[in-house]
């Protein structure tokens, strides 16, 4: 028997006009967005219709993310919020190896960084506190900062906070929170600068998504620094190549956010499955297998980079060295009209708009995996500097 489908209420039909409207002014303006839904998968190569492309846009920066490990089995799930009866010892076990691995004294298993960064600036920063924020954060730290209740200020992108400023005349905390590699710019803080906010009395949220796995080892910019930041999140969805994220903080602090960030209090514990997972990614990022494949993550940026030059401001963005290489062109159907012609040759490219990025900042969001093979990578290149030459964007000239 057809279940019944009950008719949508007045308030229904009016909700569904209103974003119909909305979604066509979005189409009018080039900013709608659809999820590309590849098919048959194998590492970076998959189907987007009828054809058959190679991914430059998957942050698999070291091509884990098609290692299938064999594992004991273990419960699906959690069953319950960790403060319930969901801490497992696999939760524990997982969270010691990662902080010994980073150089902290401990670290907390969040279900995604999003979630990471909503949960834990509303946890710890208090009336009192300053929190400055790079304009270009990524939307989970935007959302983290205007739950908590600490001052808000926005710094333009790369400055560094303020000496000795304090909200009114409170000895509240000054933070910085910011990206160590910004994930449409593929730029990032000084070193520098981060210590001497440390050293100053500061404290420093440092967000390694793009960073971890790929730098000092794998450990990421944090352990580069002369002063361990106060937090660190630690994404795994990138160069680890599967889900969830850790937050390395001093035991205190953890204990802290175990006790008091909603988002770790209010979910149900990550589910165990994925623990084993986790383990073999950090085996191998942390490894010698972790050193190969970052070695051939830095020889193909170095082809890509050397075969497109200052081609749309290339020269002057992501300068740090990053698998982020962002082609801008700011118009948002132009920087359509060039997914589509690469996706014709074979190549996967999403177009980046507005509000991802700022206004006239739509760009092609080029990244580089240790998993392309060098032929590939220089295929894609003379494409790509083809239809750019074509277009017209040399030397910035979107």
């Amino acid at each position: 028997m057809t279940p019944r489908v009950p008719p949508p209420s007045p308030g229904n039909l009016a909700l569904d006009e209103r974003l119909r409207v909305a979604l066509a002014a979005e189409r009018d303006a080039a900013l709608e967005r659809r999820c590309p839904a590849p098919t048959e998968r194998r590492g970076l190569r998959y189907r987007l219709g009828d054809r058959e492309v190679v991914s430059f846009c998957s942050n698999d920066y070291l091509g884990l993310a098609e290692e299938r490990p064999q594992t004991a089995p273990q419960p699906s799930g959690a069953a319950a919020s960790r403060l319930v009866c969901g801490d497992l010892q696999v939760h524990r076990d997982i969270e010691r190896r990662f902080a010994g691995v980073m150089g902290f004294e401990d670290a907390v298993l969040f279900p995604s960084g999003f979630q990471a960064n909503v949960g834990v600036p509303a946890s710890l920063l208090q009336p009192g506190d300053v929190a400055y924020s790079d304009a270009l954060n990524h939307a989970s730290l935007i959302d983290g900062l205007r739950l908590s209740s600490a001052t808000r200020r926005i710094l333009d992108h790369l400055a560094a906070p303020p000496r000795g400023e304090r909200a009114g005349d409170s000895a509240g905390a000054r933070w910085w929170f910011v990206e160590s590699v910004f994930s449409m710019d593929g730029d990032g803080p000084a070193s520098a600068a981060l210590d001497t906010h440390l050293a100053a009395g500061g404290c420093v949220y440092l967000d390694e998504a793009h960073a971890i796995g790929l730098y000092a080892n794998g450990r990421g910019r944090a352990s580069q620094l002369v002063h361990r930041p106060t937090v660190v999140v630690a994404p795994l969805g990138k160069a680890f190549g599967c889900a969830g994220a850790f937050v390395c903080a001093s035991s205190l602090v953890c204990d802290w956010i175990r006790g008091h960030a909603r988002a770790f209090v209010f979910t149900t514990g990550v589910s165990p499955v994925l623990v084993p997972r986790i383990a073999h990614a950090l085996d191998q990022v942390s490894g010698a297998e972790g050193d190969r494949r970052r070695e051939l993550l830095w020889r193909n940026l170095a082809t890509l980079r050397s075969i497109l030059g200052d081609r749309a401001g290339l020269g002057a963005h992501g300068t740090q060295a990053s698998p982020i290489l962002p082609v801008l062109v700011g118009d948002n159907a132009r920087a359509l009209a060039l997914s589509a012609e690469l996706l014709q040759r074979g190549w996967h490219v999403q177009a980046i708009r507005p509000p991802t990025v700022p206004e006239q900042g739509a760009r092609l969001r080029i990244t580089i995996s240790a998993a392309h093979e060098l032929d590939m990578v220089e295929r894609f290149a003379r494409d790509l500097c083809e239809l750019l030459d074509r277009h017209g964007l040399v030397r910035g000239e979107g």
